[in-house]
């Protein structure tokens, strides 16, 4: 069973988008486009790199910003990019099969 998530308060919230956009700058993470305050689907969110379930908590280092559009359409999915490393690192042919 998935523990609930922690909520943050607004000024929590706040100083994580600052720092996020010091680090990644005024751009979605995955579509790279600027958030544009106008239009919904552009709005800036808060996301968990690797998802939540996998890595609870509120680490800057687990944090991007990225558009509603992207957080969606990314989900709780782990990202390519880190996939790929995972299985560069842990070869299918090195996996034991459990009963």
């Amino acid at each position: 069973m998935s523990t609930p998530r922690e909520e943050l308060t607004v000024e929590q919230r706040g100083f994580l988008h600052c720092q996020l956009q010091a680090r990644d700058g005024k751009r979605c993470f995955y579509c790279h486009r600027h958030f544009k305050s106008n239009r919904p689907h552009r709005r800036k969110t808060l996301d968990h790199y690797v998802p939540h379930r996998i890595w609870p908590g509120w680490n800057v280092e687990n944090l991007v910003l990225a558009c509603a559009e992207c957080n969606v359409a990314k989900g709780g999915a782990l990202p390519w990019p880190l996939v790929w490393l995972l299985l560069a690192v842990y070869r299918p042919e090195n996996w034991e099969l459990t009963a």
